[in-house]
């Protein structure tokens, strides 16, 4: 981590510590609830993705953008692209054919899986550096989202369909849902090869705690989503 991002990341910490404690005084709540109502609308990551601003102006004005953040129904969510590429901007058509929700752009509301990800892409490409890339995205009405709350029968008929056929087997700008990774594959792969029924697979996929992915398929989603910043591990 270089010396900025540990900057960012520590005033990030101290604004969040505030906020939290803050916030539990005037709502008259307990830590562990407050914590949930944090890790719930990721308070903490948007503190960062807003820090440029957010360290700038007087706390008063930060504890307002949390409350806003907790009482509003909140659509943004702070999203993160792990790559050993370096890149501007996002173009669908370098996107793998063969993926869990079709060809598209990929990325997780969890850092440290983006991270993961990124450094096993370094090493394949045999890179000497790997990027963690930031976005906000603005769900909307006027966007076709899907989204899988759970690894179920439907979610596993999906991702049959995309990487057994490649390319995009739906119609939807935005699919958000669990990923077939290293813990879920070998009984991803049993299924699809016709040795388990969906129901046997889903049986034994509910045992395995499932990674998040927010996958964008349209040059429609991509306009709404926003990049604000970039991590560069060496």
């Amino acid at each position: 981590m270089n010396e900025n991002r540990r900057t960012i990341q520590s005033d990030a910490e101290l604004l969040a510590v505030m906020a939290m404690e803050a916030y539990a005084f005037r709502k008259r709540l307990t830590g562990k609830e407050v914590g949930e109502l944090f890790l719930k609308h990721q308070i903490f990551e948007k503190i960062v993705a807003q820090h440029e601003y957010l360290h700038q102006i007087p706390f008063q004005e930060v504890f307002t953008f949390v409350e806003n953040e907790i009482g509003a129904e909140c659509t943004q969510l702070v999203l993160f692209h792990g790559t050993a590429a370096d890149f501007e901007r996002v173009e669908l058509g370098k996107s793998q054919k063969f993926r869990d929700f079709g060809a598209g752009f990929y990325t997780t509301t969890i850092e440290n899986q983006a991270k993961s990800w990124a450094y096993r892409l370094r090493l394949r490409d045999r890179k000497k550096v790997h990027y963690v890339y930031r976005f906000l995205f603005d769900k909307n009405d006027t966007l076709r989202i899907k989204e899988f709350p759970t690894l179920n029968e439907e979610w596993l008929e999906f991702v049959k369909e995309n990487r057994s056929l490649g390319g995009t087997q739906h119609d939807y700008d935005v699919v958000i849902g669990p990923v077939a990774d290293d813990d879920t594959m070998e009984t991803v792969q049993l299924y699809l090869s016709g040795t388990f029924r969906a129901s046997e697979a889903i049986d034994r996929l509910q045992y395995n705690k499932a990674n998040n992915q927010v996958s964008f398929h349209t040059e429609k989603a991509l306009q709404v989503l926003q990049l604000v910043g970039r991590d560069t591990y060496e």
